[in-house]
């Protein structure tokens, strides 16, 4: 019940404040699980996630955000559960799975933090990994606006002078017999990132 409040909130903030549209939102599967995957330059890309998409995602979130004990208890009750990124996080791994396999939605930004320019930064295997090992698809997503809206640096956001787009595109669909074939992996990352990239580069 609380991540459907805060999800007609959010809802409601970003078009009042930023007119949010939302594009291809066909293409998010009707049924099973899949994995969410969007580009990352704003503490607002979360909001609009939850805010745009039909359905209740779970997000795979750095454990540094977790410090605070008020936006802690606002994550978890938002379904999001820590990762460790200088190491290797098998629990977290491990719940990314499961949620996967209970026909639920993840949602990683797979630059592994906010992007400090506007660009998007050299993506992390792990949403290729998860994919591969539980036979989902990814479906990329690019989101333009929230840069100039509350990019890093700045304290407050900028009200009503941009608009925030954004875009889901086509699920990309991985050989799940390829988990051990790295050269595959890296070349599925790379046609990621070029999906988000063209989805998150322009506002029409």
């Amino acid at each position: 019940m609380f991540y459907y409040v805060v999800k007609a909130i959010c809802w409601l903030i970003l078009k009042i404040f930023w007119r949010m549209e939302i594009i291809g939102i066909e293409n998010l599967p009707e049924s099973g699980g899949f994995i969410i995957a969007s580009n990352h330059v704003s503490y607002l890309d979360p909001a609009v996630l939850v805010a745009s998409s039909n359905k209740k995602i779970y997000f795979l979130t750095k454990k540094e955000v977790f410090k605070n004990t008020f936006v802690s208890f606002i994550l978890k009750n938002l379904n999001a559960f820590s990762v460790d990124r200088r190491n290797v996080d098998m629990l977290a791994f491990k719940k990314a799975i499961n949620i996967l396999r209970e026909e639920k939605v993840l949602g990683i930004f797979p630059e592994g933090t906010r992007s400090s320019n506007g660009e998007l930064q050299e993506l992390k295997l792990g949403a290729i990994k998860i994919a591969i090992k539980t036979g989902v698809p990814i479906l990329p997503v690019g989101i333009f606006g929230t840069y100039k809206i509350y990019p890093r640096g700045i304290k407050f956001p900028i009200l009503f002078k941009h608009k925030i787009i954004v875009k889901y595109g086509a699920p990309q669909y991985l050989d799940k017999l390829k988990s051990r074939d790295k050269v595959y992996q890296i070349e599925e990352l790379d046609l990621l990132g070029k999906k988000i990239k063209e989805l998150s580069a322009t506002n029409t």
